[in-house]
């Protein structure tokens, strides 16, 4: 199967009988997949946070825990405005994939997002390289919180001892969950097909002689002959797909 870079509706056709011949299919997807649902990509939170006056640093520094833990009026105020987006909903392309899994032709979602929006949209089998939204503690006592705790207070503290309450993934340095890596791991080795949403990873990294389907709307990188690059918004390339199927 030769690199494909045609225009993305040229190319349903062929990208649904890939859907419907895979019995073992993965979807493993990035930040681009959520942009239709209002939540930024990394350029998006790296200008949000260049047009910040008050701040001065990158999304690492953001996410540091020793940042948080000593400016958290700054870091909620800028969280608010990045990644945490309580509200947002899924939008086609997770739906899309959530109902590839009810007819039997997708395996699981591998993920690098902590915006949970595969699980709102019906996915069950969810591989959270880094968790997601819902998953905060304490930094002193380790109390757990759901995210509407942080919806509900500027800088929210703990109910039990009073300190403050930070996300996991940034109490965790953005470490991955071992588990989960495991999981995804365990799903792409398995793979007869591989759905690449929203992300720029390089497609050398996942299982060789396995068709992948790429489909961002950032310029396509070099891959390999079972690739097919589809440039364009997820969103909008998976609701026709869903139609045309």
């Amino acid at each position: 199967m030769p690199i494909n870079n045609q225009p993305a509706d040229s190319q349903l056709a062929t990208v649904g009988q890939l859907i419907q011949h895979a019995t073992h299919a993965v979807a493993f997807t990035g930040a681009g997949i959520s942009t239709d649902s209002g939540i930024p990509d990394l350029a998006g939170i790296a200008a949000i946070l260049n047009a910040d006056k008050t701040f001065h640093g990158d999304v690492f520094h953001l996410l540091d825990p020793s940042f948080a833990t000593r400016d958290p009026a700054t870091f909620y105020r800028l969280y608010r405005q990045t990644f945490f987006h309580p509200d947002a909903r899924p939008n086609a392309a997770h739906h899309f994939l959530a109902q590839l899994a009810t007819t039997g032709h997708l395996a699981g979602v591998v993920t690098m997002n902590i915006d949970y929006l595969h699980q709102l949209a019906g996915s069950q089998n969810v591989a959270e390289y880094w968790g997601d939204l819902r998953q905060n503690h304490c930094i002193h006592c380790q109390q757990a919180y759901d995210w509407d705790t942080i919806a509900q207070q500027p800088i929210p503290h703990c109910h039990t001892c009073g300190q403050l309450v930070l996300p996991d993934f940034v109490q965790r340095n953005l470490a991955t969950y071992p588990a989960a890596i495991q999981k995804g791991h365990q799903l792409l080795a398995q793979a007869d097909l591989v759905l690449i949403i929203g992300t720029q990873r390089n497609v050398t990294s996942f299982p060789k002689n396995v068709p992948k389907i790429v489909v961002n709307s950032d310029q396509p990188r070099i891959g390999d002959k079972q690739t097919i690059y589809i440039q364009t918004k997820a969103a909008s390339f998976f609701e026709k797909l869903a139609l045309y199927l």
